[in-house]
């Protein structure tokens, strides 16, 4: 059996001095391990707004096709050959630029012939008031018969319709001539070019080409019915509102994503329901 005897007092110097140590070293273990204060954290800045009911601006997007709003066909008003054709296809053109050149000769010679006539009936109603003016006083002076001054009197009148149709005749020919040159009757962008030079153009083959006006440009999109139908309801219930003037304005996205600069306004709603695609056309102009 164990003795337990009393511990001297080195003993318990020893053992103070140990626990002392074993405190102090806790104590700066402690000091160590413990995070510096944080300093209080700035108040957060509040960004408030009012809210209030209003108007705003509703959009959609569609695809659309261009269109121009004159597509012009270029046809030959006289038969003849084709000489030449003057533009160059796919060009712009303007009013009244030289497209096509019909041979002018044949045209030319009947500008000729007709103004020739025109001379020569115009000499016989020289010759027939002349005579007619000869024969009044000798009729009244009973030197010649009534028989004879109407037919001095009809022979004028003849001579004077001659040359009025001469006239006319004159004039259609020299139209005929200005056919043979081919201008374009608006500006606008050319196709191509449907009959060769030299080619005999008549009235089987006189469409030459088409002129399509770029300015004002027409872009059509068409709607569901569903939509309309949903539009319909909301202008109903007040939900949608339009314009003071009804002018719905449009903008035109290109295939790169920039604006065409120029805006348009919805000007056709085609009232007819097309049944194949259950969808209304619509029209803008620009």
């Amino acid at each position: 059996m164990p003795i337990l005897l009393p511990a001297s007092s080195s003993d318990r110097q020893r053992r103070l001095a140990c626990a002392a140590a074993w405190l102090l070293v806790s104590a700066t273990l402690v000091a160590c391990n413990r995070s510096p204060s944080k300093p209080p954290a700035a108040p957060l800045a509040v960004t408030t707004i009012s809210v209030q009911p209003g108007d705003v601006p509703v959009s959609a997007e569609y695809v659309a096709q261009t269109q121009s709003s004159q597509a012009v066909n270029i046809q030959a008003r006289v038969s003849g050959f084709l000489d030449k054709r003057v533009y160059i296809e796919g060009s712009v053109v303007k009013v009244g630029q030289l497209l096509f050149q019909i041979d002018p000769k044949p045209f030319q010679v009947q500008v000729d012939g007709a103004a020739a006539a025109l001379q020569r009936n115009q000499a016989a109603l020289e010759v027939a008031a002349a005579n007619l003016k000869r024969t009044k006083p000798l009729v009244e002076q009973n030197a010649l018969s009534q028989k004879d001054l109407d037919d001095a009197q009809g022979q004028y009148e003849q001579a004077a319709a001659a040359v009025a149709q001469s006239k006319a005749q004159l004039e259609s020919a020299r139209l005929d001539l200005s056919y043979t040159r081919i201008t374009s009757p608006v500006a606008g962008a050319t196709s191509f070019s449907a009959v060769a030079e030299g080619t005999y153009v008549s009235s089987q083959n006189s469409q030459l080409t088409t002129v399509s006006v770029l300015s004002p440009m027409w872009v059509n999109f068409s709607i569901s019915e569903n939509e309309v139908d949903r539009l319909r309801r909301n202008l109903r219930s007040g939900a949608l509102k339009l314009p003071p003037d009804n002018k719905l304005l449009v903008e035109i996205e290109l295939g790169d994503g920039t604006l065409f600069p120029y805006p348009g306004t919805i000007t056709f709603t085609d009232p007819s329901y097309n049944s194949q695609t259950g969808t209304f056309l619509i029209r803008a102009t620009v």
